[in-house]
């Protein structure tokens, strides 16, 4: 969470009356041409764990859902007279509200949460902004047309190249430099990553019990994208796919939790 969020956050009233209001909207770029990889995963989270609160949101789509963002980062809540954004801010204001999963939970349970939370962050949202804006192939054929789609030359290479760079300083702080990372040692690490996940997970519908929690939601929307998104280089599915109850988790919470939508049916091969 950004120092912005954190700040608007500590304003937001303690749950009273408030509740969740019926026109509730989150804003993001259009999936069929725009949205990216590395977009649509934190979006999705965010649905999903409004819908596991028995909530409903509406979706909007805007070309410049990034720039309405206080903090650039997606996706971007419209809640009564507030706007927030980013899936930790926006659980935070749920969780508030009094729209809290997992409260039952032991000490252990919660810090083992916060433990598979953590490693998601650190593991599969630098992957993502990797493989998108790092790897010169996915940038060149996938990248540069989707974010650039609704602006003109020469805005839209001017706006993909200052993406770039923000990416590329953001994955230097956080030790994922390119040359010293590659997409080899990449797939090692989500590879890792998803074994720890799948070793949790075991047979279980969900990773900490009977009841879906936040982390169920964040580890949906990152891989359900991951899974579904066509790249140039999809390496990163082929990593996924190796986990069968991983891909089945996934598929068991987009039929519990949305309406049923055959494009963005899970493939068990590449294609």
């Amino acid at each position: 969470m950004s120092l912005l969020q954190g700040a608007v956050l500590s304003q937001v009233p303690v749950p009273g009356n408030e509740g969740w209001p019926d026109d509730a909207c989150l804003y993001q770029p259009f999936e069929d041409h725009q949205i990216l990889l590395n977009e649509n995963a934190p979006c999705l989270a965010v649905q999903v764990y409004i819908h596991m609160c028995g909530l409903d949101v509406k979706v909007i789509y805007r070309t410049n859902a990034e720039f309405m963002s206080p903090t650039r980062k997606l996706p971007l809540l419209r809640c009564g007279n507030l706007v927030i954004s980013e899936p930790t801010a926006i659980i935070g204001l749920l969780k508030q509200r009094g729209y809290a999963l997992g409260g039952d939970f032991s000490e252990s349970q919660q810090h083992d949460m916060k433990a598979y939370i953590e490693l998601v962050n650190n593991v599969l949202v630098p992957a993502e902004l990797f493989v998108t804006w790092m790897d010169d192939r996915t940038y060149k054929e996938s990248t540069c047309k989707r974010y650039g789609s609704p602006y003109s030359w020469p805005l839209n290479t001017i706006l993909c190249w200052i993406k770039r760079k923000e990416v590329m300083h953001y994955l230097d702080a956080v030790g994922w430099k390119k040359g010293k990372k590659t997409i080899t040692s990449l797939e090692d690490d989500v590879q890792r990553c998803c074994s720890a996940l799948s070793e949790k997970l075991g047979e279980k519908e969900y990773f900490l019990g009977n009841q879906p929690t936040e982390l169920d939601a964040l580890v949906f929307g990152h891989l359900f994208t991951i899974l579904t998104t066509r790249l140039p280089d999809n390496r990163l599915a082929e990593t996924v796919r190796k986990f069968d109850n991983l891909v089945a988790f996934c598929r068991n919470i987009d039929k519990n939790f949305f309406v049923q939508d055959d494009s963005n049916e899970i493939s068990t091969t590449d294609e």
